[in-house]
């Protein structure tokens, strides 16, 4: 039995993955590309739409699965320890982890240090938090998902 094609792209994609990975002295702006770039591994969620929003000037997705409760939500952070990482980088898992619970989730789009040192990022995370609160979200109907914060 031979090696699928989906096989062979994602041991070319890991590849190239691990070929910039290993170069000496990577800045951080290469790592931010690279870390959004490995979104495109992962399969787009059937049935989930998106919409950008601005969460009283912090930058959000909404990613909003087909049949989703509207009194519900999910306040999802992503990975990168702050760092690292964006939206875009976690939009796909948010619409899969949203359509799997049945509720919109949104994707908040935190300053990243080190330009942005500690505590904007929790500040960010709250301000979200609170302007999903003024859209009418009542306080128990909100879960949170993702990586960091």
């Amino acid at each position: 039995m031979g090696i699928s094609t989906a096989a062979r792209q994602f041991a070319q994609f890991l590849e190239s993955v691990r070929a910039k990975a290993s170069t000496p002295g990577l800045d951080l702006a290469v790592v931010r590309d690279s870390v959004d770039t490995h979104v495109s591994a992962s399969t787009e969620p059937e049935g989930v739409t998106y919409a950008d929003v601005d969460a009283d000037g912090v930058p959000a997705l909404w990613a909003i699965p087909e049949g989703a409760d509207p009194d519900r939500a999910l306040l999802h952070f992503h990975f990168g320890g702050s760092v690292a990482a964006s939206i875009p980088s976690d939009r796909k898992a948010a619409g899969h982890i949203a359509k799997a619970a049945g509720a919109r989730s949104l994707v908040v789009g935190f300053r990243l240090a080190p330009e942005h040192p500690h505590p904007a990022q929790v500040d960010d995370a709250e301000t979200a938090y609170r302007w999903l609160l003024a859209q009418g979200c009542e306080l128990w109907n909100i879960g949170s998902t993702g990586h960091s914060i």
